[in-house]
């Protein structure tokens, strides 16, 4: 399973990469705004192919044809009340075409977003900067055996690891030194395993965790080859801070941007691309 899962992140973060290259040398805002819009128009177009779109328009003209009513024939209350319990019941039809789109909708931009949050989460370490290595073992006995970490020349272990027996981990404090993309090789045994860490440069492809924990944790973090079940070490995993966003001097919290265009523009492009939502 660890193999099959590490050739689809690396196929989806090499794809996701290409969308992104021409924005590597411009403010992530930008990309970050391309994306959104893509996905509006993604999510819209993949609605429209799956859905009935001829049932969708019937019931929708149905829809706004007994609201005007509503509006026209207030005063009339058994009409009024006829004429809710038609749009109740075409609200429910609406809903059992559009339910099924919807769904199949949400699994690529779950994708999305999860390459989203590798690219626009956080930032590279500068130089100079500390942070923590965490190593979590599969079990208390592989941790008690020994672990050690390695570090290149980029980087400088300040502190030795400390255990947690409870918890199967144990921490170091690293500093970034040069910049670049360097490695860590963390070493239980006979097993070695190696996490990317980025030092310097601009914004991009940033792993904080390497695991084979779970199927869901490896679809989660995508940056790096998933660690097989039958080595010691369970994750690595490297705090790197938060990339900043930012659009006429306000700060962005990538998802809700995220969101907020993606749906916004959807509906912007419906009429253009003649589909019903």
């Amino acid at each position: 399973m660890t193999g099959i899962v590490g050739w689809l992140n690396a196929a989806l973060t090499g794809l996701f990469g290409l969308v992104l290259f021409p924005f590597r040398l411009l403010d992530p805002f930008w990309a970050l705004l391309f994306v959104s819009c893509a996905t509006g128009v993604l999510m819209l177009w993949i609605f429209g192919k799956i859905s009935d779109q001829a049932t969708i328009k019937k019931v929708r003209d149905r829809i706004r044809g007994n609201l005007l009513g509503v509006r026209i024939f207030g005063d009339d209350i058994g009409l009024l009340f006829r004429l809710q319990g038609r749009i109740l019941a075409d609200t429910g039809r609406y809903l059992k075409h559009a339910l099924v789109p919807m769904i199949v909708t949400i699994v690529p931009v779950l994708a999305i977003l999860v390459q989203m949050n590798l690219h626009f989460g956080f930032r590279p370490l500068e130089p100079g900067e500390r942070t923590t290595v965490k190593v979590a073992m599969r079990d208390a006995e592989a941790l008690a055996r020994g672990v050690t970490l390695e570090v290149g020349d980029g980087l400088v272990v300040e502190t030795p690891g400390v255990p947690a027996p409870d918890l199967h981990e144990i921490v170091w404090r690293v500093r970034a030194e040069k910049p670049g993309r360097h490695a860590i090789v963390v070493k239980a045994g006979s097993d070695e395993v190696a996490k990317d860490v980025a030092v310097g440069g601009s914004w991009g492809r940033i792993s904080t965790l390497r695991t084979g924990r779970s199927l869901s944790e490896m679809l989660l973090y995508p940056g790096e080859k998933p660690i097989g079940p039958d080595v010691a070490v369970r994750a690595v995993e490297v705090d790197h801070p938060p990339l900043r966003l930012e659009a006429l001097g306000f700060g962005l919290d990538w998802l809700i941007f995220f969101f907020v265009v993606s749906i916004a523009f959807g509906f912007l492009m419906k009429k253009p691309l003649g589909i019903e939502i």
